[in-house]
């Protein structure tokens, strides 16, 4: 969808359809961190291509080093938004002017993991349709170099976040994003490994999670977050196709008990189940796995597709039945950004009819 942030913001307002409202996106690239990835190219100060890639598909995505004899900076790798997010939040003023009603909601924006950001950049070589363990293996020490500089990627983070929160306060919702994390759990799953890496992935998501709500305690601020999972959506196309939700349920169950432990809140999660070009299954064996998740996540249901409204309700139908409980939210599997104004349409259309018969079903 395109159009300006404004409008942008009234196409989310007005297909809320008088249901009420605590946050609407705005995606400051449909394309996730793919405009992030080209402009690095021209940071050759810090940074050197060390594989070019034209973003053609998940394969053809460039790789970058650091120069030798440099020690890479957070402002090296620092995605420099907060200025395009001080535009953002001018439109959303005006919208909140101009419509009453959204007088307390909130601007949600994306957060990538800094774990998503530091692998894209260090080891996009390794990434490919199914990551294949050949390649991983192959180029391991592009991975190994992502983990290194995983640091200075966490801190440009939370600077950005840091300088967000002094001018804007409570305004904002982070939305953090990471495909990575769920991505790993799918592959572990497939190669029987997901007891050995869950708890290292969830102590890295909480870790960042807890550094979060850190930065906002500091400002004063109680704003909820929300983690938003993905299998990848790069053109309609996942980079794993999930056997059922084991994965996320492994990472998330770890994730929460860390969380909890530390005194941390534990945030709204969105769990994908379509992927890709693919709907949400209607397969009950899919959506087994969600009755050990535990009681201290509430869940947002990426069951939506476009163009398929009856499949996604029967999917929410399974989602529910097998966690045991309603769902907080209903969502597609990972936004319109990539849709046409035609499917974003038809997909808006399908979680409001979903949310339409979860407030029937519990007057």
């Amino acid at each position: 969808m395109t159009g300006g942030d404004r409008a942008v913001l009234d196409w989310f307002a007005t297909h809320t359809a008088g249901h009420p409202v605590t946050a609407l996106p705005c995606d400051l690239d449909p394309d996730w961190i793919v405009a992030y990835l080209r402009e690095l190219g021209s940071r050759t100060d810090a940074l050197e291509v060390l594989r070019p890639g034209a973003f053609a598909g998940y394969a053809d995505f460039p790789t970058y080093g650091v120069r030798a004899g440099r020690r890479l900076e957070a402002s090296d790798i620092s995605m420099d938004r907060i200025d395009r997010i001080s535009e953002v939040v001018t439109a959303f003023e005006s919208l909140r002017r101009d419509r009453p009603e959204l007088a307390e909601a909130k601007l949600q924006l994306s957060q990538p993991h800094p774990l998503d950001l530091a692998m894209f950049v260090f080891a996009g070589g390794a990434v490919a349709g199914g990551l294949p363990v050949g390649l991983a293996v192959r180029r391991s020490n592009l991975v190994l170099a992502a983990l290194r500089q995983l640091p200075a990627f966490t801190e440009a983070a939370l600077e950005e976040m840091r300088e967000v929160r002094r001018r804007h306060g409570d305004l904002i919702v982070w939305q953090v994003e990471s495909p990575i994390s769920l991505l790993s759990m799918v592959k572990a799953q497939q190669l029987g490994a997901l007891w050995a890496l869950a708890p290292v992935v969830a102590g890295q998501l909480a870790g960042f999670l807890e550094k979060v709500h850190e930065v906002d305690r500091d400002h004063g601020i109680d704003t909820e977050t929300i983690v938003h999972l993905c299998y990848g959506d790069y053109q309609h196309k996942s980079l794993l196709s999930p056997r059922n939700l084991a994965p996320a349920v492994a990472l998330l169950d770890q994730t929460g008990r860390r969380l909890v432990q530390r005194g941390v809140p534990v945030p709204l999660v969105h769990i994908p189940c379509a992927y890709g070009a693919h709907p949400a299954p209607v397969d009950p064996e899919f959506y087994a796995p969600l009755r050990k998740l535990g009681p201290e996540w509430r869940v947002i249901a990426g069951v939506a597709s476009t163009g398929e409204p009856a499949a996604s309700a029967a999917a929410l139908t399974l989602f529910e039945k097998a966690s045991g409980a309603a769902a907080y939210g209903v969502a597609a599997a990972c936004g319109f950004g990539r849709n046409s104004a035609t499917e974003a349409e038809q997909g808006a259309e399908t979680i409001l009819s979903l949310a339409r018969a979860q407030d029937d079903s519990r007057s």
